[in-house]
């Protein structure tokens, strides 16, 4: 069966990273150039985030898939 361990510590790790990003964002007295550069790597953190959130989705999906497979099987 698939494992979700490894899609669940990379959302930890995109978790971290927006953590990061938006704290900065939150800043007030950024220049405008490095506002839009934080925002384009936080949109991209985004995007990685719900990848994963996808992944995960689909090997959740499997997994009664498998289990059936598995039950035949035997």
């Amino acid at each position: 069966m698939h494992s979700v361990e490894p899609v669940i510590s990379a959302m930890i790790e995109v978790n971290r990273e927006l953590e990061t990003h938006f704290t900065h964002l939150s800043d007030a007295g950024l220049d405008a150039t490095v506002r839009k550069a934080i925002g384009t790597c936080a949109a991209e953190g985004v995007r990685r985030g719900l990848t994963l959130i996808a992944l995960h989705q689909q090997l959740l999906n499997l997994q009664p898939d498998e289990l059936e497979a598995l039950a035949v099987q035997n």
